[in-house]
């Protein structure tokens, strides 16, 4: 799913937000886009706070658009197969938290702003942890729930099965949540149903893998191995189970749940 939005770019040398207003009707429909992925039973659909647009820097949108109409040209439908996917990570900072919080920090723990600043580096993948379901790529999901991860863990803002609110990590004192909503090139999708840790390159004419619920996976994962694949556009912040107008809550009540497959510590 792709918004009717011009491409943002800038001629600076620094990626960085601009909040939209919330009569905007591109916040509306990802609003919306967010409430409608947020699939899991046990899990109230929160309240978003804030949405801020991505400006990506020139060269950076350059690479990916010329990653998507190499993905064009090879594909016989000449259609890249553009879609919105989510991508949950730690935030050491309060970015986001207020709309004119939109300084993105250097804190080497903080891996949203890093992502924000950088876009995805697929050699991180699996630096701290060994399991990677389908192989050494950068993982996006549809679900903007899935299933809660503690939010003590300490993980990789690259770890190659982060999805969404599972894989979101805060700092105390917020009472916010974020996931960043990205522009994923998918392409011609290689669908598996069973883990595929072997995968180290994609076969001839596939440009990313889909993993399909039932098997080995609760939620959808859509993978993708080049760098230009995927840029982050949206960072949407958001309170589970928290009116707007509180400030200060406990966001660590959420009950863990099991997963079909091993979780590396």
């Amino acid at each position: 799913m792709i918004f009717k939005r011009p491409s943002s770019w800038n001629r600076k040398k620094a990626t960085h937000l601009v909040a939209l207003s919330p009569q905007d009707p591109t916040y509306l429909q990802l609003e919306k886009h967010f409430q409608d992925a947020w699939t899991h039973p046990k899990k109230t659909k929160p309240q978003v706070n804030a949405i801020f647009e991505v400006v990506l820097t020139e060269e950076s949108l350059i690479a990916f658009l010329r990653y998507r109409a190499l993905v064009e040209i090879s594909r016989v439908s000449k259609h890249a197969n553009e879609q919105l996917l989510f991508h949950g990570t730690s935030r050491s900072c309060l970015l986001g938290d207020a709309k004119t919080q939109m300084q993105l920090c250097k804190l080497a723990d903080c891996h949203l702003c890093a992502i924000i600043r950088n876009s995805f580096d697929v050699s991180k993948c699996g630096k701290r942890h060994k399991f990677r379901r389908f192989g050494t790529g950068i993982y996006t999901t549809a679900c903007s729930s899935s299933e809660f991860f503690p939010p003590n863990y300490r993980i990789n803002y690259l770890n190659c099965f982060l999805e969404a609110d599972d894989y979101f990590a805060g700092v105390p004192d917020s009472p916010f949540r974020a996931v960043l909503l990205n522009r994923v090139v998918v392409g011609n999708p290689l669908v598996r149903h069973h883990n595929a840790e072997e995968i180290t390159e994609l076969p001839f004419g596939y440009h990313s893998v889909v993993g399909v619920p039932g098997a080995d996976l609760n939620y959808g994962e859509t993978v993708v191995y080049a760098n230009d694949a995927i840029r982050p556009a949206y960072l949407i912040v958001y309170a589970s189970n928290v009116p707007p107008e509180v400030r200060v809550a406990d966001l660590k009540s959420i009950l863990t749940t099991l997963f079909k497959t091993p979780i590396a510590a």
